[in-house]
């Protein structure tokens, strides 16, 4: 029961993801790549503090409390858009 709830807390996230500025997409999609603060602000060409800032606010939107759960609701967002042609990085 535990996953089957679970499963629909990601589906509800994953309907967060298409308001999101191009920006804090990007941002998604280097956490889901396995990119550190590090990489994603040389990759940007931004400060890691505004990278930390981003990662936090995308927390705090998509309602997870963790990365991984951020990055495991970057790859279903992307499997269902992709689908649709809207948002595949």
């Amino acid at each position: 029961m535990e996953s089957i709830q679970r499963a629909v807390e990601l589906r509800d996230a994953c309907a967060r993801v298409a308001p999101l500025s191009p920006r804090r997409r990007q941002v998604l999609n280097l956490v889901l790549q396995d990119f550190s603060n590090q990489q994603i602000a040389q990759h940007m060409g931004i400060s890691e503090r505004t990278v930390k800032a981003h990662v936090s606010e995308l927390m705090q939107a998509l309602g997870v409390s963790s990365r991984v759960c951020l990055a495991q609701v970057a790859l279903l967002a992307q499997l269902e858009t992709c689908t649709c042609g809207q948002w595949c990085a």
